[in-house]
């Protein structure tokens, strides 16, 4: 390949108006990716910088390597914190080097975790010598700021992942990780960010708490505001301003790539208004040290969505310190989802959610390690639900527990039971919870939709050296367990079963696809007879999601046809969020 990249090189024909390396602007475009894809990341990337054409063919060709199709819809990327400090040629890179990055981006998926050499030494190692240390914290903040340089060039992006739970070893807590993640975060919620996804075990915020930026003009409510003639002149000058005409910066072609930190320094906007309206977080975010900065984050964001996952060390600080500031800052919140519930959560936070008088869904679900042992409720206070409540999930085990709070919610029409990865146990109990919940509202005459969320995939775990509930470091892959659904409900008396109205079942991404994986599927729908509503859908919680779920492209042949065959009263099928109607005809 080196003799035809050579051949070419002698081969071309030079006008004398053109550069050295304009007769490669000649090649086509599938002949220079073909040339292109025999090569490494590093020397295509290289390649980038002789022209605007090799710019864009070498940048496509990396980011289709990594399965970025159209950065503009989905781009996901990881940053890797090296134990040495090499220059990475990754899909971020790409994008950095690209002469026309992505303006806008609608879902922009960032993780950043140690690599497989770094995460092999112990803690102890990381910790001692000061020199490894030094070296991991370097290229640490040398891939958050390659990663805050990348949204500085976008102009918006709508929904952010952002995965830190690869970050280990007291990583987080380094004097200068901190104010990097929170320019990061900052500068995502400038981007106009309106979902955003945070997941990180441990707190972000380390030693120094962050300050969020806001502008004044946010400190002041509406009905302080006053026209004073200084306040006119200043808007009629901030007017005149838009019609300046400004001296454009000569445009620079080619790309240079990044050989040091020192040159990667973003801007840090100093005063933004955050749109998010849908946040998912950990719980970890309600560290005493990020309080204030939680507090502010909260209250000046149009917040009607939040998702909180727990884990076993933050919990008390949610209960005494993140609790009572989503009641000051949130409390018109519409839609609230605890993951992870511990026993804690349960006694202090459950009992006092009334005050959220605007909440129109809950849901409640609990840990792993509580899905399979009984659990110890409070006998002191019942937990009524807030008074506009429309709808209810809740793991089976919390049935007993909240239902009887349920009748000062007068609007409340969907009771949802959700079967997770962790308690596909309790399947073995569906019938009684089906039928505990129809003679609930039968008894008080309320009509009531009973919707089932059943978990078809199963985590396996490695054993590992570490058994904390930090631990990231064992491997863990998910298997298809819809077989082991079925085994247990054809044990059972399933006619209470016929009064299901909704089901929804999360699948792998590759749960479509096979004449065994649809099988399963059309024999789990025959344990349900009169559904109305079907959803075939990747796991909701984006922590446990290993991707999207494929949709075939023959789907209408393959799965929408023999499900509505199968399921004579279904109404509506859903598949990865999409409609599709009965067909008039089979197909």
């Amino acid at each position: 390949m080196t003799d035809i990249f050579l051949w070419l090189t002698l081969t071309t024909t030079r006008r004398a108006s053109m550069t050295r390396f304009s007769g490669f602007d000649s090649l086509p475009r599938e002949l220079l990716t073909r040339i292109l894809q025999e090569f490494d990341n590093a020397a295509v990337l290289d390649c980038t910088t002789v022209s605007s054409y090799f710019n864009s063919v070498g940048v496509d060709v990396i980011l289709h390597r990594h399965n970025i199709v159209n950065p503009s819809e989905l781009c996901e990327v990881k940053v890797l914190v090296n134990a040495k400090f090499t220059k990475p040629a990754d899909p971020l890179a790409a994008l950095l080097a690209s002469a026309r990055p992505p303006n806008r981006i609608k879902h922009l998926h960032c993780t950043l975790r140690l690599t497989t050499a770094t995460s092999q030494f112990g803690a102890g190692a990381v910790e001692y010598p000061p020199m490894l240390q030094d070296r991991l914290e370097l290229t640490g903040t040398f891939a958050l700021r390659r990663l805050n340089l990348f949204l500085s060039k976008l102009k918006a992006v709508e929904k952010v992942t952002l995965n830190l739970s690869g970050l280990k070893y007291g990583f987080m807590s380094t004097p200068d990780v901190s104010p990097l993640l929170a320019d990061l975060v900052h500068n995502i919620i400038q981007k106009g960010c309106r979902l955003l996804q945070v997941k990180s075990k441990r707190s972000p915020f380390g030693d120094q708490p962050w300050t969020f930026p806001i502008p004044d003009q946010a400190m002041k409510s509406p009905s302080t505001r006053r026209f004073t003639i200084s306040s006119i002149l200043s808007s009629l000058f901030s007017l005149c301003g838009l019609f300046k005409v400004s001296k454009k910066e000569p445009r620079k072609r080619g790309h240079r790539r990044i050989h040091s930190e020192t040159s990667i320094s973003p801007p840090t906007p100093q005063g933004i208004l955050p749109r998010v309206n849908k946040l998912d977080i950990d719980s970890s975010f309600f560290h005493p040290t990020g309080r204030s900065w939680m507090s502010d984050l909260l209250a000046y964001s149009p917040l009607t969505e939040l998702v909180v996952s727990f884990h076993s060390s933050s919990s008390p600080d949610f209960v005494q310190h993140g609790f009572p500031t989503l009641l000051q800052t949130v409390p018109r919140l519409q839609s609230l989802t605890l993951l992870g519930v511990d026993e804690k959560i349960i006694q202090h936070v459950l009992p006092r959610l009334r005050p959220f008088v605007a909440l129109k869904h809950l849901s409640v679900c609990l840990d792993g390690r509580l899905s399979s042992q009984p659990i110890a409720f409070p006998e002191t206070s019942t937990p009524f639900a807030p008074s506009n409540l429309q709808s209810l999930s809740l793991s089976p085990q919390l049935i007993d527990y909240m239902i009887l709070g349920t009748v000062t919610s007068l609007n409340l029409k969907e009771f949802e039971i959700v079967y997770g990865r962790h308690a596909q146990v309790m399947i073995s109990s569906i019938c009684q919870h089906v039928k505990s919940i129809r003679d609930f509202y039968e008894k008080i005459s309320a009509p009531m939709t009973i919707t089932l969320t059943i978990s078809c995939v199963r985590g396996v775990s490695f054993p590992s050296s570490s058994s904390s509930d930090d631990s990231d470091s064992s491997p863990q892959e998910d298997v298809d367990g819809s077989q082991g659904v079925i085994n247990i409900l054809e044990a059972q008396y399933r006619t209470d079963l016929a009064t299901v109205d909704t089901l929804q079942i999360e699948l792998l991404p590759n749960g479509l696809e096979g004449e065994k994986n649809m099988e399963n599927i059309l024999k789990l729908l025959s344990f349900f007879p009169r559904i109305k509503k079907l959803h075939l859908r990747g796991a909701k919680d984006f922590r446990h999601a290993t991707g999207p779920l494929v949709v075939p492209r023959d789907v209408r042949q393959v799965v929408v046809q023999p499900v509505y065959s199968t399921c004579s009263t279904l109404a509506t099928l859903y598949i990865a969020g999409e409609p599709y109607q009965r067909p008039l005809i089979n197909i």
